[in-house]
């Protein structure tokens, strides 16, 4: 079976409990889409249940978010506009998480990961990005740049644009009406912005088997987020 989750935001027990859940294992593949770090408070958890997964060899697909993407940048101190103001909207208490103080001790096997992940993932039948496309231009897989693919909230998708293929992507928190309504479009919806505690209409971490349609909801169990 086939997977996709986004925006586990630091939920660690959250995103081992919704593992569970979909019972996944050897042969399957899961599509992560970003957002790793940040609002809850294991994020070090987080990136090293990827990792672990990933050693294990199990077939896993980590694309980055602006949050990933945000933390990367102030550890390198490579900034753009936004993540010039990282550390003090999210950063001190991410970094706490890995038992560091400044970015310089960031642990190398997780800096490794971060840098590894790509932006976007095209499959036969899907394409995979953290937040959106630029429809419009001729080939927006191509032509998207990094900030339409990390920060878009723009929910207009021409699939014949992406090859008949549908659009998954995180980013945008989303009701679960509006999720389970987005299945049959060209654009599948899947944060439901976990770390908001606001079940059961917003507040869970959400898989979605690609070769069902099924949802498989979790709801946040990782304790207080910092929004």
């Amino acid at each position: 079976m086939r997977y996709a989750i986004t925006d586990i935001h630091g939920g660690s027990r959250t995103f081992m409990a919704l593992l569970d859940k979909i019972n996944f294992r050897y042969g399957d593949e899961l599509f992560l889409l970003g957002d790793y770090v940040d609002r809850g408070p294991d994020s070090m958890g987080v990136l090293e249940t990827i990792c672990n997964l990933l050693n294990a060899g199990y077939d896993v697909h980590p694309l980055r978010g602006n949050h990933d993407d945000m933390l990367l940048r102030f550890i390198l101190n490579e900034h753009d506009m936004y993540s010039m103001m990282y550390f003090d909207e999210w950063g001190r208490q991410t970094l706490q998480s890995f038992g560091v103080n400044n970015p310089g001790a960031f642990p190398v096997q997780f800096l490794k990961l971060l840098e590894s992940m790509p932006y976007i993932c095209v499959e036969t039948d899907f394409v995979f990005v953290h937040a959106g496309l630029n429809m419009s231009v001729d080939d927006p897989v191509r032509d998207s740049d990094v900030i339409e693919m990390l920060w878009s909230r723009n929910s207009t998708v021409d699939t014949g644009r992406l090859g008949g293929r549908q659009l998954v992507t995180g980013h945008s928190i989303e009701t679960m009406d509006v999720i389970r309504g987005s299945l049959c479009s060209g654009h599948i919806r899947l944060d439901n912005g976990a770390f908001t505690q606001m079940q059961p209409e917003m507040g869970n971490l959400v898989a979605l088997n690609l070769d069902t349609k099924e949802l498989i909801i979790q709801p946040w169990c990782d304790g207080t987020a910092i929004v």
